[in-house]
């Protein structure tokens, strides 16, 4: 009888632990296999299971290819995401770091020479979408216009300049000079490829837990889109946080 009352046992357990392994929440079955949890950004993620997750995959990569808000909807679930602008981060001293972006067909290839400060245009110069007179023209900015070098090709040298806050292509270095008082900075930071971004804001309903954050993915090497991570904070900041 007593050994009867421990198989009995032994099978209850054993069924209950079947139970629980059936529930496919992201935390354990998404996150084990390498697969991106497009939630990642809330705190609701880990209650998202996976048969939603999917949903929300579908969802997210479809809004962050065409640019336009979807909705999805799961058995347990439901959101939307919103695709704002684009963005490229690996081009700051903190790689995860992003610039705002005014297009998304800028070739971003090349690998670059980073943090080369300031400079000014000294005539009008066309702003293009590649490094080379072969690559269309994005815009025209005015002669005495200052901007950011956020990258240099080491072979050509064209600049990859942001105005105004904005990474907009490449002009020749031909077109440009430092910006006054900054001649004697360092110039010339480590070589990096940038990584397009496009930013988005996302919403989620499990039950009655709701949760909306921004947030930005990134497209890796071979096309697939992952959650960019935050920049981390500077250092005066991080004291701030510490004390």
């Amino acid at each position: 009888m007593a050994g009867a009352i421990r198989l009995t046992i032994l099978a209850l357990g054993a069924a209950a632990l079947s139970a629980c392994a059936s529930l496919p929440f992201v935390g354990d079955e998404f996150q084990s296999s390498g697969a991106e949890n497009f939630a990642g950004g809330s705190q609701l993620a880990v209650l998202l299971a996976a048969d939603d997750a999917r949903a929300l995959d579908a969802a997210f990569v479809d809004a962050m290819d065409t640019g336009v808000a979807k909705s999805w909807r799961g058995r347990r679930a439901a959101g939307a995401v919103t695709p704002t602008g684009w963005s490229i981060s690996n081009l700051r001293p903190d790689p995860d770091a992003r610039v705002p972006a005014s297009r998304n067909n800028i070739d971003l290839a090349p690998v670059l020479e980073t943090e080369l400060g300031l400079y000014v245009l000294t005539r009008n110069a066309n702003v293009r979408l590649g490094p080379g007179v072969s690559h269309g023209v994005a815009e025209t900015l005015p002669s005495g216009a200052g901007v950011d070098i956020v990258g240099r090709t080491v072979r050509d040298k064209w600049m990859l300049i942001a105005h105004e806050g904005v990474v907009r292509g490449y002009v020749s270095e031909t077109l440009m000079i430092k910006a006054p008082g900054t001649e004697l900075e360092l110039a010339g930071g480590p070589r990096r490829r940038g990584a397009l971004c496009r930013e988005f804001v996302q919403r989620l309903t499990i039950g009655a837990e709701r949760d909306q954050w921004r947030g930005a993915a990134c497209k890796g090497e071979n096309g697939e889109w992952r959650l960019a991570r935050e920049p981390k904070p500077a250092a005066d900041e991080r004291a701030l946080l510490l004390d």
